[in-house]
């Protein structure tokens, strides 16, 4: 029996808030760069046995940043972009036609916890802070499985449990219902993986903290890349300079001696092999 963790996400309201911040996301979306290269280090396409490399899947693509780097630096066939938010594909789409040099991707909107593809469809699957927006991961992973290839590769990065801690705690400060999403344990991770039955997995962990002068700025950044949306969203009587000065007050006792505001994120990558 797989171990199942079950999140209520709203994905209409996901898709709608990744949508809305599609046209800036770029300029805001520095961790989730860093986050994907060091993703994308580990990929080894080449050694899919003697078999000529076939389709990835970037699962999650969002504006197709590293949908393009597949192609331009692994041997890849073509590059299925697939994502939740019309809106980042429809970015997606212009880049691709504003690039004199046409690409071998092939877009795709849809929902991670409906997979439509077919069995043994991909030698490749990318993933970059995609996942921790499936309803159910574990019933996820099944799916991925089922349409990797035999010795196919599942690559994905993801956040842990303890991310955004500082903004949880400041949050609790005003009241007790949740305004930061909830994320897996590595030993849930782990463990689903395991049930699932992959031939190998390799994983690493990091923890990546970024500083900001106010929470006005914080705040800003998160939804310039349309991550503002929460599991469970409960609005705050208090709206507007209101909320944020009390936010800056529960934010006090993270404070760094310089006054800026720390945000952390526990980050997992994790390789496997089908």
């Amino acid at each position: 029996m797989t171990n199942s963790v079950k999140f209520t996400i709203d994905k209409i309201a996901v898709a709608n808030s990744f949508s809305k911040a599609a046209l800036h996301y770029d300029q805001f979306a520095q961790l989730q760069r860093d986050i994907g290269n060091r993703l994308f280090t580990s990929l080894d396409t080449c050694s899919l046995d003697s078999r000529e490399p076939g389709n990835c899947l970037d699962l999650g693509c969002g504006t197709g940043y590293f949908s393009g780097k597949l192609i331009n630096e692994q041997k890849i066939k073509e590059v299925i972009c697939f994502d939740l938010s019309s809106g980042m594909l429809n970015v997606l789409q212009n880049k691709l036609l504003q690039n004199k040099r046409p690409l071998s991707l092939r877009c795709i909107q849809g929902d991670m916890d409906f997979i439509p593809f077919s069995d043994n469809q991909f030698s490749t699957i990318f993933s970059n802070l995609a996942v921790q927006w499936s309803s159910d991961l574990s019933r996820m992973l099944i799916q991925l499985k089922r349409i990797l290839a035999s010795g196919g590769e599942l690559n994905f990065s993801t956040l842990l449990a303890g991310s955004l801690k500082e903004l949880s705690d400041a949050w609790l400060t005003l009241d007790s219902y949740p305004h930061t999403n909830t994320f897996l344990t590595l030993a849930d991770i782990q463990q689903m993986l395991a049930e699932v039955g992959f031939t190998k997995v390799t994983i690493e962990t990091e923890t990546i903290t970024l500083y900001y002068q106010n929470v006005l700025d914080l705040m800003r950044d998160l939804k310039g890349i349309g991550a503002n949306q929460v599991h469970g969203h409960h609005l705050h009587k208090s709206q507007g300079r209101s909320l944020i000065n009390k936010l800056e007050l529960g934010y006090a006792k993270d404070k760094t001696r310089s006054g800026l505001l720390p945000l952390s994120y526990q980050v997992c990558y994790i390789k496997a092999i089908k």
